[in-house]
C-alpha cells in the first residue's frame, strides 16, 4: 500500500504545469516534411494553455532545458523529443494508476 502512495505521490508531483505544457505540446505536433512538430508560435501556445507569454516563456526554457522538447530551427516551432514522448507515457500510466481502485488493505 506505502508503494502506491508513493506512486500517487508522483503523480501530484508531475501533473504540473510543465508536464501539462509537455502534452499540450505533444498533441499540437503535425507532420511536415522534416517529422513532426509544433507550428504554434509561443503566443498561440499561450492562449492554448491558458496563461500570458511570460509564464509560458520559462515552462518552455524549462522543457528545453530538461530535453524533452527541442527548439525547431530559429522561429520555427518546437519538437517534443523521444524523452518527453517517454515523459508523457510514464506520468499517463502513473495516472492511471492513480485513478484505479485502491486494492483490499492487507493486515
Amino acid at each position: 500500500m506505502d508503494h502506491l502512495n508513493a506512486q500517487r505521490g508522483l503523480v501530484n508531483l508531475f501533473t504540473s504545469d510543465s508536464y501539462r505544457l509537455l502534452c499540450l505540446l505533444e498533441g499540437l505536433q503535425a507532420e511536415t516534411l522534416d517529422g513532426k512538430r509544433v507550428r504554434e508560435s509561443q503566443e498561440e501556445i499561450a492562449q492554448l494553455f491558458h496563461v500570458s507569454k511570460g509564464k509560458l516563456n520559462p515552462l518552455m526554457q524549462a522543457l528545453v532545458a530538461s530535453g524533452c522538447v527541442q527548439k525547431y530551427r530559429a522561429r520555427s516551432g518546437y519538437t517534443v523529443t523521444p524523452l518527453g514522448e517517454q515523459v508523457v507515457e510514464c506520468i499517463g500510466k502513473l495516472g492511471a494508476l492513480d485513478a484505479a481502485p485502491d486494492v483490499a488493505k492487507s493486515d
